[in-house]
């Protein structure tokens, strides 16, 4: 108990501590009078009761035998009652102890005979006694257990707020160690890939395919830096202009893109780099474009992992990949469908869970994680099916403009 109350007051704040103790101490004075009132009530029962035997004992008798044992059993009646006094209406009190002192909290109870007076008894009260029957009562400890509850549940809040506020701290301060890294990373981009861009005018040695592919890569990486550059500006809306670089042409990216010529462009830089794989283009719809609400940077990451993924579980031979665009009532389906190694059904729930990965040595789990959170910001969703040395399909879907998606089938 003891070590439970220490880290619970450790864990508390001031305020809290301090509304408990005032509230504990109002319900100890409230439990004090209340203990008070008892030990008077029930010594005034018990002289009712022996009214007539006291009286006439003071008035008739003359003896105190009587009297002396009544006032000795006062004690069993209430344990507070500390010492009596009994006043002879007539000729003082014979018999009686004397209260010596001060008395805190006492009554007098008269003593009548026949309606006439015959005497008083004054009752005085142990103030420690009355203050340890209070401590001990039932009120004091349920309001002590009450007072308990209301300190650890606030303290709890409180506590939970602050790891709260901790949280959010530290994750703002990730946040600005990322912008400012993002920057940076982008800033240092800038200057090989001017050089890739001159030598792509320059190189006349190159066919007018490789050529192509050299823009095309250049092409995408700036895209990069420029996405880069524009989550990495600070919460305040500054530019990234202490790199000194120029992003008119490029702060504001469009916020669609065609499908086809995003697929098709990565699709012959895959070709390219990876020449012992068989990559196949298959395009099922009426449309000459199929416009989606995503930026062609955002798009190409999000195939790219896909791509990248379907390469990694490829096998040594008649490795395959056929994408596919279908066209649906209220979507549009991008297929990228392999020949691989595949993935168990039962790790299948759990892949696209942020920081989950399978069967890569050196894997972050956060593409398919991204791709979906990505997709389903505009709607839209990320579906796998797989089966173990038969092959991974993985389904893009894309909602068509002012239309909801349905569950893919």
């Amino acid at each position: 108990m003891k070590p439970l109350l220490q880290n619970l007051l450790k864990r508390s704040s001031w305020p809290w501590l301090a509304v408990f103790c005032v509230v504990l101490v109002a319900i100890a004075g409230l439990s004090f009078s209340y203990e008070v009132y008892r030990a008077r009530s029930a010594v005034t029962q018990y002289f009712s009761i022996w009214e007539e035997d006291i009286a006439q004992s003071l008035l008739v008798k003359k003896d105190s035998t009587l009297l002396d044992k009544i006032l000795g059993q006062l004690r069993d009646v209430h344990s507070a009652v500390a010492s009596v006094q009994v006043k002879n209406s007539l000729v003082g009190a014979p018999g009686a102890a004397k209260v010596e002192g001060l008395c805190a909290f006492s009554n007098t109870v008269p003593i009548t005979l026949f309606s006439l007076p015959a005497g008083t008894v004054n009752v005085c009260y142990s103030s420690a006694e009355l203050a340890w029957k209070s401590m001990t009562s039932p009120i004091f400890m349920l309001g002590l257990f009450l007072g308990l509850i209301f300190l650890f549940f606030g303290s709890r809040r409180e506590l939970l707020n602050r790891l709260r506020a901790q949280e959010l701290q530290a994750e703002l301060s990730l946040n600005k160690e990322i912008s400012t890294m993002s920057r940076q990373v982008a800033h240092d981009i800038r200057g090989p890939l001017t050089a890739l861009t001159t030598l792509s005018r320059l190189s006349h040695e190159m066919t007018e395919e490789k050529k192509e592919l050299l823009t095309l890569a250049v092409s995408r990486i700036r895209g990069i830096a420029d996405d880069l550059l524009v989550k990495g500006r600070d919460p305040a809306g500054l530019s990234a202009s202490s790199e000194n670089v120029d992003l008119k042409t490029n702060e504001v990216q469009s916020m669609v893109s065609e499908i086809s010529e995003v697929t098709g462009r990565l699709l012959k830089e895959y070709r390219f780099s990876h020449s012992k794989i068989e990559f196949a283009w298959h395009k099922h719809v009426k449309a000459d474009k199929v416009m989606i609400a995503l930026p062609e940077v955002k798009l190409q990451r999000i195939l790219a992992n896909i791509l990248n993924n379907a390469i990694e579980a490829s096998l040594e031979k008649d490795a395959q990949i056929n994408v596919s665009l279908l066209d649906r009532e209220d979507c549009w389906l991008l297929q990228i469908m392999d020949n691989g190694c595949g993935i168990p059904e039962e790790v299948l729930p759990r892949l696209m869970a942020e920081g989950m990965t399978f069967g890569k040595d050196h894997g972050h789990g956060l593409g398919l994680f991204d791709a979906r959170k990505t997709l389903q910001s505009i709607g839209g969703d990320l579906q796998i099916r797989s089966r173990v040395a038969v092959g991974t399909q993985v389904l893009l879907i894309f909602p068509k403009a002012g239309k909801s998606v349905a569950k893919s089938s």
